[in-house]
C-alpha cells in the first residue's frame, strides 16, 4: 500500500489538484489476473463444446462478449500497472490517457449491448419461439449484431477524442476516463450521452429479462402431460435462475458508474476520489464474472453436475435409485440458447 501526495498537473487536466493515495495494488492485479484468465477458459470451452451448441447465435454473443471483456482488460490494464509499479510517479501523457479512456469506454458499452443482444435473443426465442425458429440465417445476424455493437461502442468512445469532452486521469491518478468531473458545457454534454445511452441499456436488458421470467413462469403450468410437465418445470427454474443472476450483477456492476456520470454531469455529485474509483472497478468486475455467469450456469453444466453427482453416489453408497434430474434436448432452455 502507498501513501502520498499526488499532483496532477498534467496539460490535458485543468485543475490542480492534492490528495492522499492509500491504495492497494491487489486489486488491479486480481482483476487483470480474474478478468484476463476467465474470459480465455470462456473461449477455451466454447471451442471445446462447439459440437453441443453449434456456435447458434447466444453462443456467439458469448464468445464476442468474452473477446469484448478480456480484450479490453488486456488492453487497458497494463498502463494501470505502471502506474502502481512507479509507486504513483509516473504521469500519464495524453496520449496515453487519451488511449486509456478510449479502451475503457469501448470495453464497458461494448460489453454492455452484448449483453442486452443476448438477452433480446433470449426474449425471442422463449417469447415468439415460432417466429425465432423461422428466422433465417441467424448465426450470419449474429456476427452483424456483433460487428455493430463495436462499431456503435467506438464511435461513442471516440467522442471525447473528436472535440466532444476530453480525457481526464482520475483517482489515484491510475486510470483515465472522459471527463465527467468537469462543469464545462461540452464535457458534460459527452458525460449525458454516455450515461444515459448506458442507462438505456440497462434499463432494456432489465425489462427484457423480466418479461422473459413472467412468461417461463405463466408456461410452467400450461402442459398437461404430468411427466412433460416436470422435466420442463426442471429447464424452466434453471432459466428463471440464469435470468435472475444476470439482472442483478449487471445491475448492481453496471448501474453505480452509470449514475455516478450522470450525478456528475447534472451537478448533483462533487469530487474526484475513492468513490469514483470504486464504480469503475464495479464496472470492470461485470466484464470479470460474465464469462462464469454465461458459461458456467449453461444447462450443460447442471447436467454434467447431475452426471458427476450420480456417479459419485454410486461409489460412496452403492446405489442405483439416487434422486435424479431430468432434462430435456428440446425443453425450453434449447430454445433460449442456454
Amino acid at each position: 500500500v502507498v501513501k502520498m501526495n499526488v499532483t496532477e498537473s498534467n496539460s490535458f487536466v485543468s485543475n490542480t489538484t492534492q490528495y492522499n493515495v492509500w491504495e492497494s495494488v491487489m486489486p488491479p492485479v486480481l482483476q487483470f489476473a480474474w478478468g484476463v484468465g476467465g474470459n480465455l477458459i470462456a473461449l477455451i470451452v466454447l471451442v471445446k463444446t462447439v459440437k453441443s451448441h453449434k456456435w447458434r447465435p447466444f453462443y456467439r454473443f458469448v464468445g464476442g462478449l468474452a473477446l469484448t471483456d478480456g480484450g479490453g482488460i488486456l488492453l487497458v490494464y497494463p498502463t494501470v500497472m505502471v502506474r502502481y509499479a512507479t509507486d504513483f510517479t509516473y504521469d500519464y501523457p495524453e496520449t496515453l490517457c487519451n488511449y486509456s479512456s478510449f479502451i475503457f469506454s469501448l470495453l464497458f458499452t461494448s460489453s454492455a449491448m452484448i449483453v442486452c443482444a443476448m438477452s433480446f435473443d433470449r426474449f425471442l426465442a422463449i417469447v415468439y419461439p415460432l417466429k425465432y425458429n423461422h428466422i433465417s440465417q441467424k448465426r450470419r445476424r449474429a456476427n452483424i449484431t456483433l460487428i455493430s455493437i463495436w462499431l456503435v461502442g467506438a464511435l461513442i468512445s471516440s467522442l471525447q477524442l473528436m472535440g466532444l469532452g476530453e480525457s481526464f486521469n482520475y483517482y489515484p491518478g491510475s486510470w483515465c476516463f472522459l471527463k465527467f468531473v468537469s462543469k464545462l458545457t461540452m464535457n458534460r454534454v459527452s458525460s449525458f450521452i454516455f450515461s444515459l445511452f448506458g442507462l438505456s441499456i440497462l434499463l432494456t436488458t432489465i425489462s427484457l429479462n423480466l418479461i422473459v421470467i413472467v412468461t417461463v413462469c405463466r408456461g410452467m403450468n400450461s402442459v398437461n402431460n404430468k411427466q412433460t410437465a416436470r422435466r420442463r418445470k426442471k429447464n424452466d427454474v434453471i432459466i428463471i435462475i440464469f435470468l435472475i443472476i444476470v439482472v442483478s450483477v449487471f445491475g448492481v456492476t453496471w448501474a453505480p458508474l452509470m449514475f455516478t456520470v450522470l450525478g456528475h454531469a447534472g451537478k448533483w455529485i462533487h469530487g474526484n476520489g475513492a468513490r469514483e474509483l470504486l464504480v469503475l472497478r464495479f464496472a470492470v468486475t461485470n466484464a470479470m464474472i460474465d464469462p462464469w455467469i454465461y458459461i458456467l450456469l449453461r444447462k450443460e453444466t447442471f447436467i454434467a453436475i447431475k452426471r458427476h453427482y450420480k456417479s459419485l453416489c454410486k461409489n460412496l453408497f452403492g446405489k442405483s435409485n439416487i434422486p435424479t434430474v431430468s432434462y430435456t434436448s428440446q425443453s425450453t432452455s434449447n430454445k433460449s440458447g442456454l
